[in-house]
């Protein structure tokens, strides 16, 4: 009777939440696009949040089609876990207080399948949302899938599949370092001015895509792109987080499977995963897609995804995430190259030590946990060992401040009201 009542206030809880966010009216929704730009969409407050909510109206898309029985998420809402105790940089408070009042824009939790909490404080449950960065899993999936089927061999050079790049930077980079962002290009996302000067290698990366504004010197196809770039130090040699190194691992998926990416989203993920909605996938120019971050979906449907390394979401004879793949996530990772260009202040989680990047993965715990952050406030945190999922999407607000989303996720998995 006591959980009984617990999952029934903590359901009045969600519902509120949810009831909070009722869309946009038609002189905001016009306001904001006639604000939008190029330059400005991303930069926070509400603008950053309606474009990301409302990614087809601004970029031209691919649909990720859904198919077959929808996996169901059954409620079992639980008040230990909406009151559990945070602690963030502003103090102490509850997981519910803390999603409603941050940027926090939905966030839930799944333990052993079940939801066991869920809110929408800043869009509604049917909202699509732009993942940015934690798009970047889903081809490295794929990847995983190929190795399964014995399609690709991760140990041999990416120019092995790609002969277009045998006399760029990428020749003798093994897919692995790719997969680890280790691959030693000389295109790095961290760089001063990477997404404000034209000068730099990287911004002409995202130029090519469709994704920054063209100059004169961005080339027609981000294919031809690729096959310019140089190497900077030995691949192997140390982390170095950037976006074509996804651009990459998506190439190699459409080239081996000879389909179209989102038609590979849609035939290996989403359709046997259960998804309740289609996805969009962002291709602004020539229909090229967007790997590294261009994903929009349901927050359900994110964590549809994250469940597929989980437990409760690997009980098939052949589960989509093999036994394989989750140990090379987990124990496969080179902790002496992911520190080995971090400041000293990087590769922590509240504190703690993340133990090694894998597969797209920006961090791997000693617990075997993992997570993959987007830009401006997505996140997709996998707990194996305790059946646990946490998702949640977010975006700056108008100071171009964040949220703690992280810093929770590892807190709650960590409480033991999920062992």
């Amino acid at each position: 009777m006591k959980r009984l009542v617990a999952a029934i206030l903590c359901f009045a809880f969600t519902a509120q939440a949810e009831d909070s966010f009722q869309g946009y009216s038609l002189e905001e929704a016009t306001s904001f696009r006639n604000e939008w730009t190029m330059d400005n969409w991303d930069e926070g407050g509400p603008l950053m949040r309606y474009v990301f909510l409302n990614m087809p109206e601004f970029w031209t898309h691919s649909i990720i089609s859904r198919g077959g029985p929808v996996r169901e998420l059954p409620l079992a809402l639980r008040e230990d876990v909406s009151a559990f105790e945070t602690t963030t940089d502003n103090g102490q408070t509850s997981l519910a207080d803390y999603v409603r009042e941050s940027t926090v824009n939905s966030a839930i939790v799944l333990h052993h399948g079940l939801v066991v909490f869920e809110a929408y404080p800043r869009m509604r449950a049917t909202d699509k949302h732009l993942y940015m960065s934690v798009s970047k899993g889903h081809a490295a999936a794929l990847i995983a899938i190929l190795e399964d089927r014995e399609k690709i061999d991760v140990s041999k050079s990416v120019d092995t599949y790609l002969p277009l790049l045998a006399s760029s930077g990428w020749a003798g980079v093994s897919v692995l370092d790719v997969l680890d962002m280790a691959s030693g290009i000389g295109c790095l996302e961290g760089e001063d001015g990477a997404y404000s000067n034209p000068k730099r290698c990287y911004y002409q990366y995202e130029a090519s895509l469709g994704w920054l504004r063209a100059t004169e010197a961005t080339m027609d196809s981000t294919f031809d792109y690729m096959a310019t770039l140089k190497s900077h130090r030995p691949a192997g040699e140390a982390f170095e987080y950037t976006s074509p190194n996804t651009f990459i691992l998506g190439w190699l998926a459409e080239s081996i499977y000879g389909q179209p990416y989102a038609d590979l989203l849609s035939s290996e993920l989403w359709q046997k995963m259960g998804a309740e909605s289609d996805a969009m996938i962002v291709a602004p120019r020539r229909g090229v897609p967007i790997a590294s971050g261009g994903i929009s979906s349901t927050l359900r449907d994110m964590a549809r995804f994250g469940l597929l390394f989980t437990p409760s979401g690997r009980q098939k004879v052949q589960p989509l995430i093999s036994d394989a793949a989750l140990e090379k996530i987990q124990n496969g990772g080179r902790p002496e190259i992911f520190r080995a260009n971090l400041d000293e202040d990087d590769g922590y989680v509240d504190g703690e030590a993340a133990l090694h990047n894998s597969y797209q993965w920006d961090f791997v715990m000693n617990d075997g946990d993992f997570f993959k952050g987007g830009f401006g406030g997505q996140g997709l945190y996998i707990s194996p060992s305790r059946d646990l999922v946490v998702a949640f999407f977010g975006t700056f607000d108008e100071n171009g401040n964040g949220h703690e989303m992280t810093r929770v996720a590892r807190q709650l998995a960590k409480s033991g009201l999920f062992d």
